[in-house]
């Protein structure tokens, strides 16, 4: 969601921000807020939703970024621990930090740390100007533990003789770590060949993700890859011969789902989408079509699309299904528009752009345009209690924003007041929020839930 709503708006930092000695050129963006007189932790006031404490919290500038990068943000949640990780950066590295998002306490700081070299640095084409690779991380959870992954893409053993070797370099910390300059559990580096940098999708290319099954890595190039990643013991699963059915998309505990090239979505040899069809859909078991397509995956639930007799064209059914068995789980009328997936921190509530789900009472809301409704809403995040926050448009670049109620299953979006800024997560009892800086810095905020 922050790659979405923060492409080309970056960055160099506002007060307080971690930083190097000389930070990049700053790009003169407009402040999001106004200084908050007297706020513990909170030194820029955001124009927020009504359930959110502008003035309470705490708040962390990233200023050592360049103004315009490719990369997904350096940001990301760890659920279970309830704690945010980022990024920061100093004259001996890159260093990864992790804060409880109630309290805004450092539970650990890594050691600095140093990722391959950048793909802009070994002279590859496309990886400069306004596609720069940073460092960025992630969050996994593997056999009941969570790990927070820093990872950088770059080039190994590189020089005037050798071609060197591209990868993808992980670091991983358990989240449970405690103290300064903790080194990483491991350093995990993924052979990986790529076509190019992200640009403005930050799916489009490269992604180190956990899906609700494990951490994975994914790109695209000359062949997709996909593998999955055991953060504990470092082992790497490459999807193999699942993959020469189509391409990986998450590594379950039956196998790789994969998407193959006749329509279908598959686990080889454990199941395939057409054994659950869902109601309405024009999809026959036994008979091939163009139907049933993957459209992302959270928490180990897989959204899909389908066709209906009526229209062979679009995709007006949305479908959820269990990740490892492919059980359909729930399924409702909606042309949904793929925004990225999302879900509450107790797992209720899922949505994926226009398409949200009550997974307890199994009711879905469907927010795209209609007859009524001349613009979708993209969700882009959910509490425990159902209340889905997102923007309003059609994608990139939205500005209006709007909250809907998942549990009261009326879906009936509420606009927002303009200006109001939507959490990129919402966690137990603080929501998110990744924006520029007022001088044009990355502020990442954590925000208590009133």
């Amino acid at each position: 969601m922050a790659g979405a709503l923060l492409a080309g708006a970056l960055l160099a930092g506002c007060g307080g921000g971690d930083g190097k000695a000389s930070d990049p050129a700053r790009n003169g963006a407009e402040p999001p807020g106004k200084a908050a007189p007297s706020a513990e932790g909170v030194t820029v006031l955001l124009t927020v939703p009504p359930a959110y404490a502008a003035d309470q919290g705490w708040q962390q500038s990233l200023s050592w970024m360049p103004k315009k990068y490719s990369s997904k943000p350096p940001v990301a949640v760890a659920t279970r621990t309830d704690a945010v990780a980022y990024v920061t950066a100093s004259e001996d590295g890159y260093v990864t930090r992790l804060r409880q998002a109630s309290t805004g306490r450092i539970l650990f700081t890594g050691r600095p740390w140093q990722p391959p070299a950048s793909m802009s640095d070994a002279g590859k084409y496309g990886y400069d100007g306004d596609s720069v690779e940073l460092p960025s991380v992630s969050t996994a959870v593997q056999d009941g533990r969570e790990y927070v992954v820093t990872w950088a893409h770059g080039i190994l053993g590189e020089d005037a003789l050798n071609k060197g070797k591209e990868v993808v370099r992980l670091a991983v910390y358990p989240a449970d770590a405690s103290g300064a300059a903790v080194a990483p559990l491991r350093e995990i580096d993924v052979p990986v060949r790529t076509s190019g940098p992200n640009g403005n999708d930050d799916e489009a290319n490269l992604r180190v993700e956990d899906y609700g099954t494990g951490l994975q890595v994914h790109w695209s190039g000359p062949s997709n890859g996909s593998v999955a990643v055991d953060p504990a013991t470092g082992t790497i699963d490459a999807c193999g011969d699942s993959c020469t059915k189509g391409r990986g998309e998450v590594r379950t505990g039956k196998g790789w789902l994969v998407q193959d090239f006749y329509g279908a979505f598959l686990v080889p040899g454990a199941w395939t989408s057409f054994d659950a069809i869902p109601p309405g859909a024009s999809a026959k078991k036994g008979e091939v079509s163009m139907d049933g397509v993957y459209r992302s995956a959270v928490r180990g639930h897989v959204f899909s699309s389908w066709h209906t007799p009526a229209d062979k064209i679009l995709s007006p059914l949305t479908a959820v299904h269990d990740a490892a068995t492919g059980k359909l789980e729930t399924s409702m009328p909606c042309e949904m528009k793929h925004g990225g997936a999302v879900t509450s921190p107790n797992g209720r509530f899922i949505a994926d752009g226009t398409a949200a789900f009550d997974l307890q009472r199994l009711q879905g809301t469907c927010l795209s345009e209609n007859e009524q409704r001349k613009q979708g809403v993209f969700v882009r995040s959910v509490t425990d209690a159902g209340t889905a926050y997102g923007t309003v448009g059609n994608g990139l670049g939205d500005t209006s924003a709007a909250e809907v109620d998942l549990a009261a299953g009326t879906g009936a979006p509420k606009l927002l007041p303009p200006g109001t800024v939507v959490p990129a997560w919402a966690l137990k009892d603080t929501g998110i929020f990744v924006t520029p800086g007022p001088a044009g810095g990355l502020l990442v905020s954590a925000l208590k839930h009133n």
